[in-house]
């Protein structure tokens, strides 16, 4: 089979993934979730924040601290069981023995994921931006960039949580065990440096920073140390390249691990 027929397979997969995203109301349960978190957001903002004393970063700034826990949700919801289950449930072993090769499967499969997500994710941001417009009249470039940053950090976010859901074969592990990692695990790890003083650059929720941070003026500084009572707390701040980097380095990494797990993995 050539690589031109296996792309096209590819996409078949992706499609009817994604048929089934919606067959099983997945894509219906987060978009009402998205819808809900949206609302109750914006009136909140409209209630609570005076808009006068802020500029249109700062006032936007305030939703975008939300956003990193729906590309979680997103990445969980649409990839935390994509590998397990063909594993757990069984139907790898109507699936694989196809003639397609199991790189077409995963990558079909993460093409659907990150396009379901990406519905949730614009369509948060199409609020944010839409509120800024009402409070400010005015929306910065800086945006636009902390959009882009929130678009790959949900890429490597969903490649990391492909990797997690091909190492188990059972779909509520596989999830739960990923679930712990994200919202307790790397947030831990965050914690603890500022401690020990030493840069977490191994962390992706570290280097999810750049959304928030990108739309300060300035930048923020890359580290900051506060003493006090005998204790010293040093803040990282990601600079903006080293975000960059750590989200392309978690996606390469994942994707490639991921890719051998599933083409030479055997179901038992």
């Amino acid at each position: 089979m050539d690589d031109k027929s296996s792309v096209a397979q590819m996409f078949t997969i992706a499609k009817y993934q994604f048929l089934n995203y919606i067959r099983s109301k997945r894509i219906f349960i987060l978009l009402a979730i998205t819808v809900a978190i949206s609302v109750t957001y914006f009136i909140v903002m409209w209630k609570y924040v005076n808009p006068e004393y802020l500029t249109s970063n700062d006032y936007i700034s305030r939703w975008v601290s939300f956003l990193s826990f729906l590309i979680v949700l997103a990445a969980l919801f649409f990839g935390g069981d994509a590998i397990a289950s063909e594993y757990g449930k069984k139907t790898g072993y109507f699936l694989f023995p196809n003639p397609i090769k199991r790189w077409s499967i995963l990558w079909g499969k993460f093409l659907a994921s990150y396009l379901a997500s990406l519905i949730m994710i614009l369509l948060y941001w199409g609020v944010a931006i839409g509120d800024t417009y009402m409070a400010k009249k005015e929306i910065s470039v800086e945006v636009f960039y902390s959009m882009g940053l929130s678009l790959l950090y949900l890429l490597s976010l969903l490649a990391l949580t492909y990797l997690f859901s091909s190492f188990f074969k059972n779909s509520a592990i596989s999830i739960t065990i990923t679930a712990i990692i994200y919202f307790f695990v790397f947030n831990i790890v965050d914690s603890i440096s500022m401690l020990t003083g030493v840069e977490p650059w191994f962390s992706i929720t570290y280097a999810g920073g750049v959304l928030e941070n990108v739309l300060k003026e300035p930048y923020p500084p890359h580290i900051q140390t506060i003493g006090g009572g005998g204790i010293k707390i040093t803040m990282f701040n990601v600079p903006l390249e080293m975000g960059i980097e750590i989200m392309l380095g978690y996606f390469i990494i994942s994707a490639v691990i991921a890719t051998l797990l599933i083409t030479y993995r055997e179901m038992k």
